[in-house]
């Protein structure tokens, strides 16, 4: 296990992150990611002497027609060419959205890459998590896959156990249709109940094909679950199933969108927990990945939420101190109800994954 003391962090940047259009009533606003950055900045979250800002790159060509069709591609292209047109119902097309979605999809390769020359540890993408894309086809605020970028970036690399560690409030369906019948690439799941939330998929059921069966973990949550719920899944499923698989690189979405404030969803976390999870990715990463471990922002749309958010999981990464502004969620502890349906949940669970992985449940 490497010295969690010396690793070093990137936060990746691109001053072409922000070039985005979705329309002014789009929950994707202008400037999310400089808030993100100018949040961690104003927090001191960027001071760290083992942190360095990385300036990023496009999503090379080779890469992106590695993980979407050629048909898909050119629609793209056209729609960027004469901003008409949508990429899907809730994904505006606009002029240059090609060449957007290759700025915030390719930092996510060039934070691999990153990592893979030995010039960092971790790093941080205020962009990036764009898990609902397919293929052939985008949506749900995603255009290209940059998880299924960056697995294609490790494989070629010789990396053979990759986790997914995806905590957003909406399931990553896009993700899960690249590699529901691989054993080589582990995703866990945690998000809201599917028959209320967006992408409505993500189901217990749905545990992957073939050689995979065992390595697509769905958690789905009730609404409103908080803190404590969220917590006792975590603990009874992720430690074990980490531990099993022994990944050699993570990545990880926080889950932002999961926090009490945030207006598109229906989960009731604090910060705290999302220090906590980062906390255990990071742990991880150290135990089992030489460190390797890609940060990926993901949604969030509540600014002081999202901002909170990321400087909670910097300080994290970068062994700096940082308090969450108080929090007020509106339910102060999981009902007897939450509490029945998240343990029948996790006990289901169990019992359709843990014993391929050879784990008691």
């Amino acid at each position: 296990m490497m010295d969690r003391r010396s690793c070093r962090t990137g936060f990746l940047w691109s001053p072409t992150f922000d070039s985005h259009d979705y329309g002014r009533r789009h929950p994707i606003r202008r400037n999310r990611f400089t808030y993100i950055k100018e949040s961690v900045e104003a927090e001191g979250c960027l001071d760290s002497s083992r942190l360095d800002i990385l300036e990023t790159d496009m999503l090379p060509e080779d890469v992106l027609r590695a993980v979407h069709s050629s048909d898909y591609i050119s629609r793209v292209r056209e729609i960027s060419q004469s901003g008409l047109g949508n990429i899907a119902d809730d994904t505006p097309g606009f002029k240059g959205i090609y060449e957007n979605a290759l700025s915030v999809s390719g930092a996510t390769v060039w934070g691999i890459r990153s990592i893979l020359s030995g010039s960092i540890d971790h790093f941080f993408s205020p962009t990036g998590g764009f898990h609902h894309a397919r293929y052939d086809g985008g949506g749900g605020f995603c255009v290209f896959n940059d998880l299924a970028a960056a697995v294609y970036e490790l494989r070629s690399s010789g990396f053979q156990k990759i986790l997914i560690a995806d905590f957003d409030a909406h399931h990553g369906n896009g993700t899960q249709t690249y590699y529901y019948d691989s054993p080589d690439v582990m995703q866990i799941s945690f998000h809201e109940d599917p028959e209320w939330m967006y992408p409505h998929d993500g189901f217990i059921k749905d545990v992957g094909a073939g050689e995979g069966i065992g390595y697509n973990v769905n958690m789905w949550f009730p609404m409103d679950s908080g803190d404590e719920v969220y917590r006792f899944a975590f603990s009874e499923l992720v430690p074990p199933l980490v531990d099993s698989f022994g990944p050699d690189f993570i990545l990880f979405l926080p889950g932002f969108d999961a926090h009490y404030l945030d207006p598109l969803t229906h989960m009731n976390l604090t910060t705290e927990t999302i220090q906590y999870v980062a906390e255990s990715m990071h742990r991880f990463a150290h135990q089992y990945s030489e460190g390797r471990l890609g940060v990926l922002s993901g949604g969030g749309y509540h600014p002081r939420a999202l901002g909170s958010g990321a400087c909670a999981v910097l300080s994290i990464l970068t062994g700096s101190e940082y308090a969450a502004p108080p929090q007020s969620p509106p339910f102060d502890h999981d009902d007897e109800e939450t509490w029945r349906i998240v343990r029948e949940n996790v006990s289901v669970l169990k019992s359709l994954v843990f014993p391929m992985h050879g784990l008691d449940t």
